[in-house]
């Protein structure tokens, strides 16, 4: 297996291919060996993954990097099967032959891998090793870069693959610094108490001042210690809360979506199903009869 060992001003990055994928429920995929490196964004849904000799239980927000030729399976939790959001790419470009589009970037049969066809594996002279799990924080703002490779991979227009390294790299230089840093796994009593309120039900509401008000502490306090422990804002949390809820109901019952929508407070239809959409990256109709389809 080729190596290379560069600095991370060295990255010559070249997308290769960039998308979503909903898994079936109990759906399992590989293991397959990839001839690139592979960043992979756990969106919703949950299941477990293969990677070299570990594995993970996986769900939203959990971040997966796989190198060149090493082995990785996708297993899809039943009830509530994954989606993940995907970035192919050459990192030192041109280490490998294979171009942007192209769809034999992995190989389940080990016996047919071409080692003349893998992009090369990157150590970095500053010492830092790039994790293979990385669980994020909620809603981390730096992983924006990461799907605008994904939203604009289909663009033809002229410099996109420009746009497309330059959309990467930010990400990339971004995750590195993230665990690099010591991270704080303590958790403020009050956020805890709060967020226990957020989950428990399908009317709560995100009121800050009222929560404020509940806890003892301001509301610009309250914002602060939120999104300091939870990577996001309490509107934004509930909001995902609320769609998180809107998932069992689409699995679990035969209650039609307009109901669902009104039931977890949105006020409209339109708005309940362009945000649904935006969150699974599939209707609503769709994730049901994903489930449905294949249980």
């Amino acid at each position: 297996m080729k190596s290379s060992t560069i600095a991370l001003t060295e990255l010559r990055s070249r997308i290769v291919s960039a998308n979503f994928y909903p898994f079936k429920p109990g759906q399992i995929v590989g293991p397959r060996l990839p001839y690139v490196h592979i960043f992979i964004y756990i969106t919703a849904g949950a299941g477990i993954m293969k990677i070299g000799e570990e594995a993970w239980p996986s769900e939203q927000g959990d971040l997966f990097y796989i190198a060149p030729g090493v082995p990785h399976q996708f297993i899809a939790k039943q009830e509530d099967p994954m989606v993940h959001a995907s970035i192919y790419v050459d990192l030192i470009s041109p280490s490998t032959p294979k171009l942007k589009g192209d769809t034999q970037l992995n190989v389940n049969d080990a016996s047919r891998y071409d080692p003349s066809l893998c992009a090369t594996r990157v150590e970095y002279s500053e010492g830092f090793v790039i994790p293979v799990h990385t669980r994020l924080p909620h809603n981390a703002v730096w992983m924006e870069p990461f799907f605008s490779v994904i939203e604009t991979y289909f663009n033809q227009s002229l410099g996109n693959d420009l746009l497309l390294r330059s959309h990467f790299e930010s990400f990339l230089v971004r995750y590195i610094q993230h665990t690099l840093k010591p991270q704080n796994t303590f958790y403020d009593p009050r956020i805890v108490k709060m967020l226990e309120w957020l989950e428990e039900t399908d009317t709560s509401s995100a009121n800050v001042t009222e929560w404020a008000e509940r806890l003892g502490i301001s509301t610009a306090y309250l914002y602060e210690l939120f999104r300091k422990q939870t990577g996001t804002s309490p509107q934004t949390y509930l909001l995902e809360c609320k769609l998180d809820k809107a998932k069992a109901y689409l699995r679990e019952t035969n209650m039609p979506v307009t109901e669902i929508a009104y039931r977890l407070g949105f006020s409209s239809l339109h708005y309940f199903a362009r945000l649904f959409s935006k969150y699974v990256q599939e209707t609503a109709t769709q994730y049901r009869q994903r489930f449905r389809g294949f249980g």
